[in-house]
């Protein structure tokens, strides 16, 4: 993880975003390919979040 945050402060022209950490890229690839709902769900059950069915309230 230092490594890549070492990356982005020497870098001439950084990146917007940078994969650190185990998963990340195939974590941003599944959000490349995803629709942003499926994308959203995959999300909730992996970090265990629960929401009534039917509220797609918005933050």
């Amino acid at each position: 993880m230092a490594a890549v945050v070492v990356q982005a402060i020497r870098a001439r022209r950084p990146l917007t975003r940078y994969a650190a950490g185990t998963g990340a890229k195939p974590l941003l690839l599944a959000r490349r390919l995803l629709p942003d709902r499926t994308f959203d769900a995959l999300m909730a059950q992996v970090f265990g979040v629960r929401h009534k069915r039917g509220d797609h309230r918005t933050a």
